[in-house]
């Protein structure tokens, strides 16, 4: 029984020390953020997307190394050693054997080997430029899924600061009710209002949950850290060039990886008709040889001899039951399919590349309109605020154009937010997303904490 009280005081002191440490983390990352250009190098290295796109380029470029290895010199060399009872009527030995040779042989003309690597060569760029369109769409996720977090931790913020405006106001008009001098009505459309945005709160704590989640699966650990957010007032227009929609319509057609990726696949089923038609074309090949041996016919012994050959093969192919015609055709086919697939590519590029243009213009427009916008909810919540002091608005009417202040406070954050994503997803299908793109994103970012002020009847 005395072991008791020990033993709890051990587990008291096991769990004091692990608050500690964690305390400690958590104070650490609240030190440390995390920034994009951060979370970025660690996706490099972590996002299977990444990791899978550069594995398929070093595949195909081992593959057309393959390729070329057979056109050149094939060099093998043989040796033979034998323990042999040689029997011939009432002649019967025992004799040792060897054979030695070496063997060396070379393309001179063979066209389906030619065309074989002239095909890898092609899907060694098919598999360069998909990597590259696909590595160019994990950096876009990336950067939608950090600003996700942001967004989902604005909401939570505003909706914090609604609530604290809506507490206070709450306060007020109890007083006031108490006093016979506010209606119940206002006490009660109040109260709906404050269990609703309690609801909100819970969900939008939630979304950030989510959204870091998200974000933690391309970086391949969880994301709990402190995340820099968006300046308070970015100059976007001043750091980003958009230029006009021919602009990057035209650098898409020459720099846009999918659509190179879908050329090369083109060329790739082209090389591979050739290559299935080379059937019908003779080839040539030149063998050198040389044996030494003492080993004769039928295992026989024989005296050792040594035999140096040179030849020249030549293969004429006459007839092979039609198979190397339908090859031929099918590979046609197979290079019809790859052209379409590129002129579908070239139009799937296009679309996203102007809607991208489109939606950045659009949102570029929505920032100064929701700043214009928010200038006036401010005035107007201000004016509703010295109106009730007067008695001529009540208490729900200042609710409501707080709630227009907030409401217009998340709509520019929102467009801040489009507009950037909308910028990064044209660069990305425009061929052009570098990592100086996420550096000059990431120079709108640093450490700082935005507090919303409770608005309240008071003053």
């Amino acid at each position: 029984m005395r072991r008791i009280p020990r033993v709890i005081g051990c587990c008291s002191l096991a769990l004091l020390l692990a608050g500690q440490v964690a305390a400690e983390e958590v104070s650490s990352d609240e030190a440390n953020p995390s920034d994009l250009w951060t979370l970025y190098e660690q996706a490099q290295k972590q996002d299977p997307r990444i990791l899978s796109a550069q594995a398929a380029a070093k595949r195909a470029e081992h593959q057309e190394r393959e390729a070329l290895g057979r056109l050149l010199p094939q060099l093998s060399a043989d040796s033979r050693l034998t323990r042999t009872n040689y029997v011939s009527g009432a002649y019967e030995t025992y004799y040792n054997g060897e054979r030695y040779s070496v063997s060396m042989s070379q393309v001179i003309y063979d066209s389906p080997t030619w065309q074989a690597y002239q095909r890898s060569r092609a899907l060694s760029d098919q598999y360069t430029e998909q990597g590259e369109h696909d590595i160019q769409g994990a950096v876009a996720d990336l950067i939608q899924r950090y600003f996700a977090v942001l967004g989902a931790q604005d909401n939570l913020e505003l909706i914090q600061a609604e609530k604290r405006s809506v507490e206070r106001n709450l306060e007020r008009i109890n007083s006031l009710y108490e006093r016979q001098l506010a209606p119940i009505t206002d006490k009660l459309e109040v109260e709906a209002r404050l269990d609703r945005l309690r609801s909100d709160e819970i969900e939008a704590q939630n979304n950030i949950w989510v959204s870091r989640e998200a974000l933690a699966e391309v970086i391949g650990r969880p994301v709990y850290e402190k995340l820099e957010r968006l300046v308070a007032q970015p100059k976007l227009k001043d750091t980003f060039d958009l230029k006009s929609y021919e602009y990057w319509r035209d650098l898409a057609l020459g720099a846009n990886p999918l659509i190179l990726s879908k050329q090369a696949s083109v060329d790739a089923q082209r090389a591979a008709r050739k290559e299935a038609f080379g059937g019908h074309m003779p080839s040539v090949n030149l063998q050198l040889s040389s044996q030494k041996t003492n080993i004769g016919s039928e295992n026989a012994p024989s005296t050792p001899n040594e035999s140096s050959v040179a030849a020249l093969n030549i293969r004429i192919p006459i007839y092979s039951g039609g198979s190397t015609s339908a090859r031929s055709d099918a590979a046609y086919e197979s290079m019809m399919i790859a052209r379409h697939e590129l002129e579908s590519a070239r139009r799937q590029v296009f679309k996203e590349v102007r809607t991208a243009y489109m939606n950045a213009s659009s949102a570029l427009a929505k920032v100064q309109a929701s700043q214009v916008a928010l200038q006036s909810a401010t005035k107007a919540r201000e004016a509703a605020e010295k109106s009730f002091t007067y008695g001529i608005n009540n208490a729900v009417d200042v609710l409501d154009r707080a709630s227009e202040q907030y409401s217009a406070e998340r709509d520019l954050l929102e467009a801040q937010y489009s507009f950037l994503l909308s910028y990064v997803v044209l660069k990305r299908w425009s061929g052009s997303l570098e990592d100086g793109d996420l550096q000059q994103i990431n120079t709108l970012l640093d450490n700082h904490t935005v507090k919303y002020a409770a608005v309240g009847t008071a003053g």
